[in-house]
């Protein structure tokens, strides 16, 4: 049970994703949801923009800017950078200060296979900013219960959560996570082998917002779709010039197919794992797709098709784990056992 000096204490849940960071505050909802990108002058070190504001100039600052994304494969690659975008985002959106984040409860979500040292990493940066009172979970718990899913009932739910940096898939049964397993195969390398694939086919390089936006634009894993062709700008690698190129979905699936044949192995994997009843469980309830890679078109029937158990993508996947945070935050007692005091 809560005493009242647990109830006056700030709730505060931050999704710190490789793509977003999306940050909620009890009584308030989801005040932050925008790229985890920040922007510093590298004479002064003051920050210049952070989220989509960064994101912007990703590939079209001068040497004076430097444009730095804190997070890699889901862990925290650059602690000072993180801070950073942490505080300005805090400062900015809600004026939170080091004496009132010394009065929270903070819940971090971490992909199911982060290691101890990136635990830790995130414990430091939780410290460096004066949070007094922080534990950490995984984020297919906060995404289930985003989702609207009564993890507390005596039922496995499975769910596979396709971020930016990680893809993690889960069983959750009782309130808790039964088993759970994640690969470092997720939206940021379906980008990147974007890339790739246009310097391989065409000799052209385009940049990463580019890339990124043909993914958004041409994905889609059903073999029978109506190819589309759109033209997107880059740079000539024989000339140094700017030249348009004509990339088709036709394209961009195969090339993303191997990566979501890999999620499809690692669910199968999780599956061979996973207790008879809870495996009933699961046929019937079949499984729910989080993240951004959720809204990939066509994916509801590529991951059916293969594993023969029925597959629907939330409504929500791409605030779910911020949603779910407040669940966390509202039974922060219950989830005591799990609490990284400091």
């Amino acid at each position: 049970m809560e005493t009242g000096k647990e109830s006056e204490k700030l709730g505060l849940g931050i999704d710190l994703g490789t793509a977003n960071l999306l940050v909620f505050l009890e009584k308030k909802g989801i005040i932050f949801n925008e790229p985890s990108v920040i922007a510093f002058d590298r004479e002064s070190g003051k920050v210049i923009a952070a989220g989509r504001d960064a994101y912007k100039m990703v590939g079209k600052v001068h040497s004076k800017i430097s444009i730095i994304k804190p997070l890699k494969d889901g862990g925290i690659s650059d602690l000072h950078a993180a801070k950073a975008l942490l505080t300005y985002v805090l400062k900015k959106v809600e004026d939170l200060t080091e004496k009132s984040l010394g009065r929270s409860t903070t819940v971090i979500c971490c992909p199911s296979e982060v290691t101890k040292i990136e635990q830790d990493v995130m414990i430091d940066l939780a410290r460096e900013m004066n949070m007094s009172d922080v534990f950490i979970e995984e984020e297919i718990k906060a995404g289930a219960l985003g989702a609207g899913v009564d993890i507390f009932q005596s039922k496995g739910v499975m769910i596979v959560d396709i971020g930016g940096g990680t893809t993690d898939v889960g069983v959750i049964s009782f309130g808790d996570i039964v088993l759970s397993r994640s690969i470092r195969m997720a939206g940021t390398y379906m980008t990147n082998e974007i890339t790739k694939l246009i310097k391989k086919t065409r000799n052209v390089e385009i940049g990463e917002l580019t890339a990124e936006r043909c993914k958004i634009e041409l994905a889609n894993l059903n073999p029978n779709a109506e190819t589309v062709i759109e033209k997107f700008a880059g740079r000539d690698m024989v000339k140094g010039v700017p030249k348009w190129v004509d990339i088709s979905s036709e394209e961009v699936r195969k090339v993303l197919e191997p990566v979501f044949e890999e999620v499809v192995k690692l669910i199968a994997a999780v599956l061979k794992d996973t207790s008879p009843e809870l495996s009933a469980d699961i046929f019937r309830n079949g499984i729910l797709v989080t993240g951004g890679g959720a809204l990939t078109t066509g994916i509801e029937g590529f991951i059916k098709e293969r594993i023969q158990v029925p597959v629907t993508v939330i409504s929500n996947p791409l605030t779910c784990v911020a949603e779910g945070l407040k669940y966390l935050l509202k039974n922060r007692g219950d989830y005591r056992v799990n609490s990284m005091q400091m």
